[in-house]
């Protein structure tokens, strides 16, 4: 079950915009771009989401729409993620936003679930970065 996210006072994707840093592998798709090991290198690792780009090391990704949807994540990651639901022990429903190249599960203000290349990472809020207003 996908739903769009009823509107609220702040405009869409603005949660999730800032600095994250992934502390923690959670799982993996069934198809991966890393191995193992090369997932771990990026533990620690900043993940920047803004506007305009989403960029991580040397990647950068075209400004994400930042659209939020409510999913249903047993649903939602076997079809969009060819993953389970099991290991990410996400709430029931949960707010994906589409980052462009990957999306993010919202666990809360502070805390993400991001998926890159094929991995699923715990990500912490190092900072918010200011919305510019149009």
């Amino acid at each position: 079950m996908i739903t769009r996210v009823p509107g609220y006072a702040q405009e869409e994707g603005n949660i999730v915009i800032g600095q994250w840093r992934f502390t923690k592998l959670l799982d993996s798709s069934e198809i991966t771009a890393l191995n193992d090991k090369g997932a771990r290198r990026l533990l620690g690792k900043v993940f920047t989401i803004s506007r305009e780009k989403v960029k991580f090391g040397n990647r950068e990704c075209l400004p994400p729409s930042l659209d939020e949807q409510w999913v249903e994540p047993r649903l939602y990651l076997p079809e969009q993620a060819h993953a389970s639901a099991e290991n990410l022990h996400l709430t029931n429903p949960i707010i994906v936003v589409e980052l462009g190249c990957t999306i993010a599960f919202v666990r809360d203000s502070e805390r993400l679930v991001i998926h890159w290349k094929g991995w699923f990472f715990d990500a912490v809020r190092l900072r918010r970065i200011p919305v510019q207003r149009k």
